[in-house]
């Protein structure tokens, strides 16, 4: 479920690392659209690298959009998708191959590799491929635990990659808002039931592991 905003570019910080005008269309648009469920994922995979992340396109125009030659029916017309750049200076994400793996891991459908970027959509069917079209495997990586428990009242962007998480592998806790509520403690029993875990509805350390290593 997409969990689109309409925002002003000049909204300032959305997300620690991240301000509105980094997800504006390149043609100086003043508003555009946002799938909110992308910011603990952006900003997750900044935590990760460890340094700045340029954002190459995220929101376009309808008419930026056939500019840059982009599809008719291209998630970023929408607000669901993210051209991220790539260096081999990111830490632990030093090839194109475990940047994709990290989003990989963390439950993303659409992920397409170029040769200087990686592209990231929530689309609901998965969608992995090479810019010419060659379907790939991206595998995972390891992605820490935080080393403190998520449960009810938990605020963040571990609640919100955690959110993303067990809704696409079919326990839905709604939009990635990173705030852990009811629905989430449901959707976190669920999985831990269905895979021999402590049901106690608290992601520690081995419901994590599980979802994410």
């Amino acid at each position: 479920m997409a969990n689109v905003k309409k925002l002003n570019r000049n909204a300032g910080k959305l997300i620690d690392h991240f301000n509105a005008s980094e997800f504006a269309c390149k043609d100086g648009t003043s508003t555009l659209l946002l799938d909110y469920d992308l910011l603990p994922i952006i900003e997750r995979f900044r935590q990760y690298v460890g340094r700045s992340v340029i954002i190459n396109s995220a929101y376009r125009t309808d008419s930026y959009n056939r500019k840059v030659g982009g599809a008719s029916q291209s998630y970023h017309k929408y607000g669901r998708a993210l051209d991220i750049h790539f260096t081999p200076s990111y830490n632990n994400c030093n090839t194109l191959d475990k940047m994709c793996a990290f989003f990989n891991t963390l439950g993303l459908k659409g992920i397409i590799k170029y040769s200087t970027f990686v592209h990231i959509d929530t689309r609901i069917s998965t969608y992995h491929r090479t810019s010419s079209g060659k379907a790939m495997n991206y595998g995972k990586v390891n992605i820490p635990y935080g080393g403190a428990l998520l449960r009810k009242g938990s605020k963040g962007v571990d609640v919100g990659i955690l959110q993303f998480k067990l809704t696409k592998l079919g326990y839905n806790c709604g939009n990635a808002d990173m705030i852990f509520g009811n629905n989430t403690k449901n959707a976190v029993m669920k999985y831990q039931r269905a895979n021999n875990l402590v049901v106690d509805g608290i992601v520690g350390k081995n419901t994590w592991n599980k979802l994410f290593n």
